[in-house]
C-alpha cells in the first residue's frame, strides 16, 4: 500500500476522502494535461464518501482545483474550490466541466445550442464561446464543490 492510499484510507474512516489538490499544465493543441501538488492553496479537498459513491467516482480518478476566475458566478466564486472527475469526459450538455481552452485551463458550463458546444459562463461580464473558433479538450467533469454536488443541468 502506498502512502496516498493508506492516506485515502485514514481519511476514508471519518467518512470522506481526501481528493488532492493540484495545478493543471496545460498546452494548446495538446489533448492531455499533466498535474503539479499545488504548494499555495489547499493540499486536499474533502469529499463525503457517500458524495463519492453516488458519483460512481473512481476515488484515483479525482482533483481538486481553484478555481481561477469569476466566469460561473454565483454558483462558483473565483478561489472556489471543485472536485473535478477525470474519468468523466463525454460532454453533456449544460454540465460543468474543467476544459483545456488553447491551453488555459477554464471551468465552465458546455451548453449544446444550434448544433454546436459551447463554453457557457453565468456571470453577465462573460460571453459564451464557440469551441470551434479554438481548441478544446475536455479535462474532467465538475462534480463537487465543497458543501454539494455540482452535477445535473444548471
Amino acid at each position: 500500500m502506498t502512502w496516498a492510499q493508506a492516506e485515502l484510507d485514514v481519511v476514508d474512516q471519518v467518512d470522506s476522502i481526501a481528493v488532492r489538490a493540484v495545478k493543471l499544465r496545460l498546452r494548446a493543441g495538446v489533448s492531455g494535461f499533466e498535474v503539479e501538488p499545488d504548494w499555495v492553496g489547499a493540499k486536499h479537498v474533502h469529499m463525503p464518501t457517500p458524495a463519492a459513491r453516488a458519483l460512481g467516482a473512481d476515488a484515483s480518478r479525482l482533483l481538486a482545483l481553484q478555481v481561477a476566475d469569476r466566469g460561473l458566478e454565483p454558483l462558483v466564486f473565483e478561489d472556489d474550490w471543485v472536485v473535478v472527475d477525470t474519468a468523466d469526459t463525454a460532454k453533456r450538455n449544460r454540465e460543468v466541466y474543467a476544459v483545456n481552452w488553447d491551453g488555459e485551463a477554464v471551468v465552465a458550463q458546455l451548453v449544446l445550442r444550434g448544433g454546436q458546444w459551447y463554453l457557457n459562463f453565468l456571470h453577465p461580464d462573460f460571453s459564451p464561446i464557440n469551441v470551434r473558433s479554438g481548441g478544446m479538450n475536455v479535462v474532467g467533469r465538475v462534480v463537487y464543490q465543497p458543501g454539494r454536488l455540482l452535477t445535473g443541468r444548471l
